[in-house]
């Protein structure tokens, strides 16, 4: 009798081993049909941009089985093809996807994008289409001058008096040697006066003059030392 309930459950194991083998591809398929529903996609667009700096794109997506990826497209004018760049997931943090996008300076139009998400079944979710892109406003880079060089101040003009020149006395002037010539002129009259008589009047002689000096005639009324 044991013999053969343990024959019977060697049997029912077979069996459900075979039955397992049999729906096990009916119960993926089942299971794939059951994930209809595609990723929850959340991204906040941002007011503005300025041209010519980073623009940091941050989406949140989940999905109850798995996210296959994430991707950005975008383009820097109305025509063109959008690029498309895949987002990473942060570190850290559970569902976060960013991506950061450079701009040109001219990029004043906007940069137009729209966000993907695909989850491990191929469902899609969408913020924003081709057809409909949303726009990010740029402004204009804020250009700031040079520093501008000092301004040199204009030499100061400083008046400097001038030598006074002293006035020149019109006429002639006495040097030295003339003020000599005429102390000898003035002895040699003395002398020639004391040698005359009292009643003869002094004699004048005439001394030649040469221009440039000036001549002095002394008369002496002293008396003679004999």
């Amino acid at each position: 009798m044991l013999k053969s309930m343990r024959r019977a459950g060697s049997q029912g194991l077979a069996i459900l081993l075979c039955l397992s083998l049999t729906f096990a591809p009916f119960a993926g398929a089942v299971a794939q049909v059951d994930d209809s529903e595609p990723p929850v996609l959340i991204h906040r667009q941002l007011d503005s941009g300025v041209a010519g700096e980073l623009q940091t794109f941050l989406a949140r997506v989940s999905d109850d089985f798995g996210v296959e990826e994430v991707v950005l497209y975008y383009r820097q004018s109305d025509t063109g093809q959008f690029q498309s760049l895949n987002m990473r997931p942060l570190i850290d943090s559970i569902g976060e996807y960013m991506i950061a996008v450079e701009t040109s300076n001219n990029a004043y139009s906007g940069l137009q994008y729209y966000i993907e998400a695909i989850d491990m079944s191929g469902n899609i979710t969408n913020r924003g289409f081709d057809y409909a892109p949303i726009v990010l406003p740029l402004t204009a880079p804020v250009i700031v001058p040079a520093e501008s060089a000092p301004e040199i101040a204009p030499e100061i003009a400083i008046a400097r008096p001038e030598a006074e020149s002293v006035p020149q006395n019109e006429g002639v002037s006495v040097g030295p040697v003339g003020i000599l010539l005429g102390i000898g002129a003035l002895l040699a009259l003395g002398t020639l006066a004391g040698g005359s008589s009292d009643d003869d009047p002094p004699s004048e002689t005439p001394v030649p003059t040469t221009p440039g000096t000036v001549t002095l005639t002394v008369i002496s009324d002293l008396p003679s030392v004999e």
